[in-house]
């Protein structure tokens, strides 16, 4: 039985563990050579010769004498869990192929967004580190692509960084039901799917880890049906039986990876996120309440009636350490409060590392939020993505890559730059008790 868990896990087939033996052989051909890493406090600090200069920047970005930094020192003993919605899915989705595409414009290495992502990720050094909005094919092969060609190979100057280990598993966004779930008259397309999507794998989750990962007691949740959850707010929609009787509560899937900590208890890594139209209606909205309901029972050891992907029932053993980390839900008004407020869980209510005043933000004052990760253009600031431990962790320090005008990294986040992501990387260090 894996540590942490009140029932055994049985998982055998769905996930693909990049950093199994069998996968590894496949995924270290060819693998460029990744630089070494800075020593620890130099987060901040370019490297002088960079793999690939990043198209349309200078070909270093190390910061000027005067130039703030916008991360913090890791420590020695500390684990640091980050994530970040990557925004790495097909620029055309009504493609014959969307999946095949994707890979066709990640491979080379020479990805715009996605050189992006790994710098980010280069400059803060997670040691885990679990993207979101990032599409699932089954081969894993876009795992594989954004593990050498992106995180291993330094960008912009910084230090590549090597990940021996990486989970993913199926998602469903994008699945077809086989029923008309948005009541337009028409069975297909993103509204009619599992998990609103407008291609298989649309909206998926990679978790990238310098430390092991116990792949055998991982579970998934991916097709827990939202009718099965107690007091779920489906029985107050307009759906038929049949309907119902397929409808899963997750829009896209929800993980427990447990890290393998050395000298220490293992860390649960409660990973998920949501999928859902650009303005999503009330349908999404009670979903996206109904799943954190489904996370606040299980890291509350409180999920009796759950079952994972392969039948085995319960949720964490009390006491258990874990981390709730991506996009739990829509916004704080659709759950994430929920998580936010759950005595279980700790809000380390991260902000921005900058000396850059907050109302000196893009965009209208009164749309700027401290705790925000998502800039939306004309509209408000969002806490889209959390790390939220659970209380019994000992936090050293939790912060949001989001750099002020003229602060090093700034090019990554400008609104003006081509290149730069709408959501910030979101982080949390873990101190070992070891």
């Amino acid at each position: 039985m894996p540590k942490g868990f009140t029932q055994p896990a049985r998982l055998k087939g769905g996930p693909l563990t990049v950093g199994s033996a069998a996968a590894a052989c496949l995924i270290m051909v060819s693998a460029p050579a990744a630089q070494s890493a800075p020593a620890p406090g130099t987060a901040h600090v370019a490297v002088s010769n960079p793999v690939y200069p990043t198209p349309g920047q200078p070909a270093t970005s190390e910061p000027s004498a005067e130039g703030e930094p916008t991360t913090v020192e890791k420590g020695d003993d500390d684990l640091r869990v980050a994530t970040l919605h990557a925004g790495l899915t097909a620029s055309d989705p009504e493609d014959s192929d969307p999946l095949d595409a994707l890979i066709g414009e990640l491979a080379g290495g020479n990805h715009s967004e996605a050189r992006t992502v790994a710098e980010t990720a280069q400059i803060n050094q997670p040691d885990v580190l679990v993207l979101t909005g990032v599409s699932y094919d089954e081969d894993g092969r876009i795992a594989e692509i954004l593990k050498n060609q992106y995180l291993a190979s330094g960008q912009n100057g910084q230090a590549g960084q090597e990940y021996s280990h990486v989970f993913t598993a199926p998602t469903n966004s994008g699945i077809d039901s086989g029923v008309d779930l948005d009541g337009d008259g028409t069975v297909g397309g993103p509204g009619d799917a599992m998990g609103y999507g407008q291609y298989p794998g649309e909206e998926g989750i990679i978790i990238f880890s310098k430390e092991p990962l116990d792949t055998d007691g991982a579970r998934t949740f991916r097709e827990f049906l939202w009718q099965d959850l107690p007091g779920s707010s489906l029985q107050d929609e307009d759906f038929t039986q049949a309907e119902e009787s397929i409808l899963r509560l997750a829009s896209t899937t929800l993980w427990d990876v447990p890290v393998l900590v050395e000298d220490g208890e293992p860390v649960h890594l409660i990973a998920t996120a949501t999928a859902a139209p650009e303005d999503p209606g009330p349908l999404e909205e009670i979903r996206s309440e109904d799943m954190a309901q489904l996370i606040s029972d299980y890291v509350s050891s409180e999920a009796w009636y759950l079952y994972d992907d392969e039948g085995a029932e319960g949720g964490l053993a009390p006491g258990a350490d874990a981390v709730v980390v991506g996009e739990p839900s829509l916004s704080e008004e659709t759950g994430l409060d929920r998580l936010t407020d759950h005595p279980v869980l700790e809000d380390p209510e991260p902000e921005a590392v900058t000396e850059t005043e907050l109302l000196s933000r893009s965009g209208p004052v009164a749309q700027t939020d401290g705790t925000a990760t998502r800039w939306v253009d004309g509209g408000e600031d969002q806490r889209a993505s959390v790390v939220l431990p659970s209380s019994g962790l000992d936090v050293s320090g939790s912060g949001i890559f989001w750099p002020g005008e003229g602060e090093f990294g700034y090019e990554t986040v400008d609104p003006s730059d081509p290149r730069s992501l709408e959501d910030r990387l979101v982080w949390l260090d873990i101190t070992s008790e070891g």
